[in-house]
């Protein structure tokens, strides 16, 4: 069976139905037939807004300022691969004056390069013996580097990240 993608679902509304149209709408389209024992998947991401069992940032703040109660903390090996990481960062950021990111080096989780590796071997690092700090990391690549997996521009950290 082919990948579907469902409508956006808004809190309150049958997700049942909002599958059930996004699928037989699809098969239509597509030209494909759903037959018995077919599995149908949705993610949990579907689920929780259709139950409008979510927080938004700044509610995430408020909880890490209630729970922490500091200006400074520290992020050892985030999950970087999960979509949410980048709003999670976004409250955390907003939560403390100081945030010290400890990142997987050189790849990150599952893999995934966190500096090209043509680039490093150029600069003569090692990655499995060197370490970097911030400072030697700009000092080496500039101000800004492309990452090579998200095309995502790097750049000196600041407390209002975009």
């Amino acid at each position: 069976m082919p990948f579907v993608t469902c409508q956006f679902v808004n809190p309150g509304e049958d997700l049942v139905q909002s599958v059930v149209d996004s699928l037989l709408t699809a098969a239509k389209e597509e030209g494909f037939t759903i037959k018995d024992k077919d599995v149908i998947e949705v993610t949990e991401s579907l689920l929780a807004r259709a139950q409008g069992n979510y927080v938004t940032i700044d509610e995430i703040v408020t909880d890490l300022q209630a729970k922490f109660g500091t200006d400074e903390n520290v992020i050892v090996f985030p999950i970087l691969s999960r979509n949410q990481f980048s709003m999670i960062l976004q409250a955390i950021t907003q939560a403390f004056t100081k945030v010290h990111l400890l990142l997987s080096y050189p790849a990150d989780e599952v893999g995934n390069a966190l500096i090209d590796i043509d680039l490093m071997d150029e600069a003569g690092i090692n990655p499995y013996t060197d370490v970097l700090t911030e400072e030697d990391y700009h000092r080496i690549f500039g101000a800004e580097v492309k990452h090579p997996f998200t095309g995502l521009i790097t750049s000196k950290c600041t407390k209002n990240w975009e």
